[in-house]
């Protein structure tokens, strides 16, 4: 089994990670510690898509990062961000984006920082996690077999450059955001939304931090804020992913 059990204590995060490895993560001090297993340390893997993405998603905020539960796409150097509820078809999307010529910054989990006055939006690694059932929609899959991923689900986690010949970017400037939900009628909807829609989304869906960390938890609204000044929409889609990224990039086009 490999599989990551986390205890928090105010400032102090525990984090059990198997096989045989322990690290502790002081949010105060900005500070790591831990044990590894000698196959950790030599296991790229473990640093990519684990140790490294808890430790930027547990310290990012003290640092002035923020980690935002939403996809990132890149067209032409501009971001658009895509967020929405559990199940809403985020990463599937995502998926569709990246084939339809989008550049893949984030799946899951984008970090917006500052750069001076402007924003950048950040991504790690890039892969993009799919459930099993989306070879529906890209018969690419069939020819990996889905993983226990690190919250325990079941699932294809895929390079969108290998498997959909996609471009992979690791950062790019957010211009667009849209807020996924789907519909029973066939058809893509784009309705413009107040900016307190994103703000209220991602302050509910931020990591708790402690009180102690007045200053992050201030640096990581003011980002949210400045974020939600961004062009914004809500997205109703009852068509297909590929149908579904087809109207975006054409939206995007116009606007």
């Amino acid at each position: 089994t490999d599989c990551t059990h986390f205890r928090g204590l105010r400032h102090l995060v525990f984090a059990k990670i198997e096989p045989r490895s322990f690290i502790t993560f002081d949010l105060l001090r900005r500070r790591v510690m831990g044990v590894l297993s000698p196959a950790a340390t030599r296991d790229a893997h473990f640093w990519n898509s684990k140790f490294l993405p808890i430790t930027i998603g547990l310290l990012g905020t003290t640092m002035g990062i923020a980690p935002l539960h939403c996809a990132c796409l890149d067209r032409n150097g501009d971001a658009l961000l895509v967020a929405g509820n559990s199940g809403a078809g985020k990463s599937t999307l995502t998926a569709a984006l990246a084939k339809q010529g989008f550049g893949v910054v984030a799946d899951d989990c984008t970090y917006v920082s500052k750069d001076g006055a402007e924003l950048v939006a950040h991504g790690l690694f890039s892969r993009v996690k799919l459930l099993p059932d989306a070879v529906r929609f890209f018969p690419e899959l069939q020819d990996f077999a889905p993983k226990e991923t690190l919250n325990g689900e079941i699932a294809h986690e895929i390079d969108p450059a290998t498997v959909f010949q996609s471009k992979v970017k690791t950062r790019s400037r957010p211009k667009w955001m849209l807020f996924l939900e789907r519909k029973a009628e066939r058809g893509s909807q784009f309705v413009r939304c107040a900016p307190e829609h994103f703000a209220h989304f991602f302050e509910k869906n931020a990591e708790k931090l402690p009180l102690e960390l007045q200053d992050a938890i201030r640096g990581r609204s003011e980002i949210i804020q400045s974020l939600s000044r961004c062009n914004s929409w809500i997205l109703q889609t009852g068509d297909s992913p590929m149908q579904t990224a087809a109207a975006i990039d054409e939206f995007l086009s116009e606007v």
